[in-house]
């Protein structure tokens, strides 16, 4: 495959990627991965890549541009209700349009696949990791809330991804709150599942979780533990600045562990108590760092 050099984005033409409040119903990290793969796409054909992202906050309060100057307005666009041929799907929707250097394509129906996954990319996730250093860097604000945190130098993150069953966290209809019981048994499984990973890694765990109550229930036990004020998700309503902060600080901090684990399967516990978050992976994929789902 043959890339147009990184950093020439062709003037206002090329790949416009658009999330406003009209369609900022998924994650951070389904975002990222539609990022990449619209500039996989831009590159692959010599195009520019622009994004424009206003769902709720300013996208380089958090990543800046790094060798792409890819932010852009939408009176950037010039034509405008946009023309059939303009509009750019992205997989698993497969009306891509032959791509023309002299024209401005639009996409902002987007879903969480990984296009160079999807397409079975040689090294995929190498060059994920590449295209997105391309493309992003932690901006000031984040990199003084990650100076300003008391982690260890070498460490393993463990995460833990519980959406709903310890409490209402998240406007989403995935799992109701388990019983009382239930939820202080879950507690302390994960607990030992966590000292497991720490044992396993040989290097003090970090956990990370949505679950103010879990994390709080860890850092009294003794573990190490993200900043409990960062917990939320971007996809909620009226998101504190902390929340959006945390969800950078965190994807960042993650990429520099030692070791990365995803905690999914639990003795005694369905299948469905904890969720198979994609955020540790692609943290891991970003810092080159060994990712465990266990």
């Amino acid at each position: 495959m043959i890339f147009s050099e990184p950093g020439q984005n062709s003037g206002k033409n090329g790949i416009y990627f658009i999330i406003d409040k009209n369609n900022s119903r998924c994650g951070i990290t389904d975002r990222l991965k539609a990022a990449v793969g619209l500039y996989y796409l831009a590159r692959l054909h010599g195009l520019g890549f622009h994004f424009i992202h206003r769902a709720g906050f300013d996208l380089c309060d958090y990543l800046m541009p790094n060798e792409v100057p890819w932010s852009a307005e939408l009176s950037d666009i010039s034509a405008f209700p946009w023309k059939k041929q303009q509009i750019c799907y992205l997989a698993p929707y497969t009306d891509l349009p032959e791509f023309r250097k002299d024209r401005q394509y639009v996409c902002r129906r987007y879903i969480g696949n990984n296009l160079l996954e999807k397409w079975n990319v040689p090294d995929w996730q190498q060059v994920w990791r590449g295209l997105f250093h391309e493309l992003f860097i932690p901006s000031d604000k984040v990199l003084k809330a990650m100076a300003s945190d008391s982690l260890p130098e070498r460490y393993t993150a463990v995460v833990f991804r519980f959406i709903n069953s310890l409490g209402h966290t998240e406007e989403a209809d995935y799992n109701g709150p388990l019983d009382p019981d239930t939820q202080k048994r879950l507690i302390s499984v994960c607990l030992e599942k966590a000292a497991v990973c720490e044992k396993e890694s040989g290097f003090p765990a970090v956990i990370y979780s949505d679950s103010v109550r879990f994390l709080e229930t860890a850092a009294a036990a003794g573990f190490r533990t993200t900043d409990a004020s960062g917990v939320g998700n971007i996809m909620n309503k009226n998101v504190e600045d902390s929340v959006i902060l945390g969800t950078f600080v965190n994807l960042f901090r993650i990429a520099e562990a030692e070791k990365v684990y995803s905690v999914l399967d639990l003795e005694g516990f369905p299948g469905n108590v904890l969720y198979k978050t994609q955020y540790p992976r692609y943290a891991a994929i970003i810092g080159d760092r060994p990712f465990i789902r266990c």
